[in-house]
């Protein structure tokens, strides 16, 4: 075999065992997810359930049935929270060791082809369209790769919304909310980090979408009406607030401020400054601001 051929084989070799080994994304646990699988050796269902109606509290080593179920609980979450862990790792190793497998796979073999000898060029050239081809089949997969976060951001919304229940059942006592209802939660939360049930809510949260859509071009907001000239109204709210005396004019300034929902104990010239904005901001239309105006006169005047 030639030194060509051997590459050859050394780039097969690398495809098939080089995208198996997988990039970690995460650091090293310190906590290791076998280790808490394990602490759920001596809770297995439906024993925890006989121990946990036992009238003997020593079948729930010395615990009171609340504290008990709690205890279970907390066990079985962080073994749920640990799977999905190990989920998420998995999936996004395996997508991006498995692209880059091929995409090295393909430049060293083209790199060997340029300068193999004639005999040799057959094998690298088919060797390189299978390449080719595999990619290509691993590219149809991007949409999935580049929906991947919004998939695991549904699946997290939804085991957040999982736990808020069982952490609320918890607060309650173990009557309100015995252990057999709590293990149903708990396989509600297991079930939240899934691809199913992020889809389905994807899905959901589209057709939500699509319905407001089509309703609001059905039924537009209407646009507010464009009234750069405004010196008339403010002119009548500016002389309305207007008084000789300095005591009566902040008094109007103040009762005309509430009516606006502005601060008090402006000056005269600050004061029409926002109520000018004011008015342009939270009333749509001229008659709008006109009928404002004509009412704060009449109440500080």
């Amino acid at each position: 075999m030639t030194s060509n051929m051997k590459c050859l084989a050394a780039c097969l070799f690398f495809m098939v065992t080089g995208c198996a080994g997988g990039i970690r994304s995460a650091q090293q646990p310190v906590i290791k997810s076998a280790d808490i699988i394990q602490g759920l050796q001596n809770y297995q269902l439906p024993a925890v359930l006989i121990e946990y109606h036992s009238a003997a509290t020593g079948a729930r080593h010395g615990m009171s049935k609340r504290q008990y179920r709690d205890f279970v609980i907390s066990l079985y979450v962080n073994a749920i929270d640990a799977r999905y862990e190990e989920f998420r790792h998995s999936v996004d190793a395996e997508n991006r060791a498995t692209a880059i497998g091929f995409d090295l796979a393909l430049l060293g073999l083209t790199g060997v082809t340029a300068v193999a000898e004639a005999d040799e060029v057959g094998p690298f050239a088919a060797a390189i369209a299978s390449f080719t081809g595999a990619r290509s089949s691993l590219d149809k997969n991007l949409f999935f790769s580049q929906s991947l976060p919004a998939m695991f951001a549904a699946m997290d919304e939804e085991r957040a919304l999982q736990l808020i229940k069982i952490n609320k059942g918890m607060s309650q006592d173990e009557l309100s909310y015995p252990l057999e209802l709590a293990v149903g939660d708990l396989s509600a939360y297991q079930r939240a980090g899934s691809f199913s049930v992020a889809i389905s809510k994807v899905v959901k949260q589209a057709v939500v979408n699509k319905a407001e859509a089509e309703d609001l071009l059905a039924n537009p907001i209407p646009g507010c009406e464009s009234d750069d000239d405004m010196s008339a109204i403010v002119k009548a709210l500016r002389d309305a607030v207007m008084d000789p005396d300095p005591a009566t004019q902040q008094a109007r300034i103040n009762k005309a401020a509430k009516e606006l929902n502005i601060p008090d104990g402006f000056t005269l010239n600050d004061f029409m400054n926002a109520a000018l904005e004011r008015l342009d901001n939270d009333f749509c239309s001229k008659n709008e601001r006109n009928t404002k105006v004509l009412d704060i006169i009449g109440k500080i005047r």
